[in-house]
């Protein structure tokens, strides 16, 4: 068996080869600003001129102002693509003041954030305030710049669908940040409607108290809508008026009962008189004298008069009257003092109240800025073109985009990404193909390593082969011997190559 033949070595895989770096082909009056002219294919001819990196119009990136600095930074702020830009530096102007425009957009709104502050904590420090109005001008800058910076490169159709909502969203904005500076603007009407507001309503709490707790200290919890204008004072000379009220019970009985007993005493007194006069005497001998009805009147008289003792109920009815100018005096002094408690809380209540209303919100505020848009003609008129005056202002970032319409740089930024979405999807498309290559070497390589390791398994299995029919020969020679050894005489079986057996005579 020969040994296995040897393969003639094979070129380097395709994905191993180093490609040429990808030059994108620069437009001609580029070309021609960096000193070469662009050949027909779009690359640059080489010169061994050397040539100095400026851009088109004679604008040098190192030394000039507008590429650095405060206007880059607003342009930054943007999302202005500055290596997009050199290629329209007329632009450059433009989108510096729009990024001005945004900033000065975040800055009324945190303005306007400090302002809302104010109204929200009353009292609050001024660092909080400036704090706060910072965030805000940081988040507003924030939004504005996604709004404004999303919008580059987009033409056609697809500009306005990605602008209306971002105008909305900017409008929304606006809406937020336009009440504040509302507020400020309006603010002494509205201090003075809050004033006249709060002077109203604390006169009334004030009156609902004094209605709702009588210096008389008579309850008032069964009365409509004073359940809730109890002021719980102590001392209220409830107990004295009901005594007051029991002895004028008492004397208005016992009045009555002497006045109904000195009638009926005077009504058989007056027929006593009457029966005992003069002109009824009878003619008795001896002269004249009463008679018997008389003596009967005048016991009867005499009798009621006995039994019901009308000096001791009349002792009882002054004794009663003394009792309740005693009792009255005591209520007219413990009337004062309960007065004075009841006036003294009521005005602590009322100088509460004032207190309480002191600390106006933003919903009064909004309220006293309707109330005083609602009052008359001009300042309704005035607060509406206001309030759409700052709205605009604050939507001016995505407004006056949508206004100007597709800038050059636009239509250069939307050029540069489709020119990298294509690059983009070359380079996606070559780097399959050089996938679909690497599988198709690695393949090939694998079925010629498969096929040396093929060759090297049947080389290795003939010389095994060989090596056991050596081993099998040399085994025939020496049981030969051996059998010759023993008898000489006998035949020897010898195998041939194919298999048959013949007999050797010795």
């Amino acid at each position: 068996m020969s040994a296995p033949r040897s393969r003639p070595a094979s070129p380097p895989p395709t994905f191993l080869r180093r490609r040429p770096p990808r030059t994108r082909p620069l437009p001609g009056p580029r070309a021609a600003a960096h000193g070469t002219p662009p050949t027909a294919s779009g690359t640059r001819r080489t010169s061994t001129t050397p040539t100095t990196s400026v851009p088109r119009g004679g604008r040098n990136m190192a030394t000039d102002p507008g590429t650095r600095g405060p206007g880059r930074l607003l342009r930054a702020g943007i999302g202005v693509h500055e290596p997009v830009l050199d290629t329209v530096p007329s632009e450059r102007p433009v989108y510096t003041r729009y990024g001005g425009l945004v900033l000065a957009t975040a800055l009324l709104g945190g303005i306007s954030a400090a302002v809302a502050l104010d109204a929200l904590l009353q009292g609050a420090s001024v660092w909080a305030m400036v704090a706060g109005g910072a965030v805000w001008t940081a988040f507003v800058f924030l939004v504005d710049s996604w709004l404004v910076s999303s919008t580059h490169g987009k033409t056609g159709r697809s500009r306005n669908r990605a602008l209306l909502p971002r105008l909305l969203l900017s409008v929304l904005i606006g809406l937020a940040l336009a009440e504040p500076l509302l507020f400020q603007v309006f603010a002494p009407e509205m201090d003075k409607y809050l004033t006249e507001g709060r002077d109203r309503a604390v006169e009334t709490y004030y009156g609902r108290l004094l209605a709702c707790n009588p210096v008389d200290g008579t309850t008032t919890l069964s009365r409509a809508g004073c359940a809730e204008y109890q002021l719980g004072v102590r001392g209220a000379p409830v107990a004295l008026k009901n005594q007051i009220d029991a002895v004028e019970a008492q004397l208005g009985k016992l009045t009555r009962h002497v006045a109904e007993v000195d009638r009926r005493q005077a009504k058989l007194d007056a027929v006593s008189n009457e029966l005992c006069s003069k002109k009824n005497y009878k003619r008795v001998p001896g002269g004249r004298d009463v008679t018997e009805q008389c003596e009967i009147a005048r016991r009867q008289a005499a009798a009621y008069s006995s039994g019901n003792d009308i000096d001791t109920e009349r002792a009882k009815a002054t004794a009663l009257r003394n009792r309740m100018d005693t009792l009255t005096d005591r209520m007219k002094q413990s009337t004062e003092e309960y007065r004075a408690k009841v006036m003294e809380k009521a005005r602590a209540e009322r100088a509460d109240k004032a207190r309480d209303l002191r600390d106006t919100g933003l919903l009064d505020r909004a309220e006293a800025l309707w109330a005083v848009m609602t009052s008359a003609f001009y300042p309704c008129y005035f607060a509406i073109v206001l309030h759409l005056l700052l709205l605009v202002f604050d939507s001016l970032p995505v407004l006056v985009k949508f206004m100007a319409g597709v800038s050059a740089y636009d239509i250069a930024l939307h050029d540069h990404l489709a020119g990298a979405r294509r690059e983009r999807e070359a380079d996606r498309r070559a780097d399959e193909e050089q996938a679909r290559e690497r599988r198709r070497t690695e393949l090939a390589l694998l079925r010629a390593r498969t096929a040396d390791e093929r060759e090297v398994a049947e080389h290795e299995l003939a010389q095994s082969r060989v090596r056991r029919e050596k081993e099998r020969r040399a085994l025939v020679e020496e049981l030969t011997r051996a059998l010759l050894a023993d008898r000489p005489d006998r035949n020897i079986p010898v195998q041939e190559q194919n298999g048959q057996v013949r007999i050797k005579p010795r």
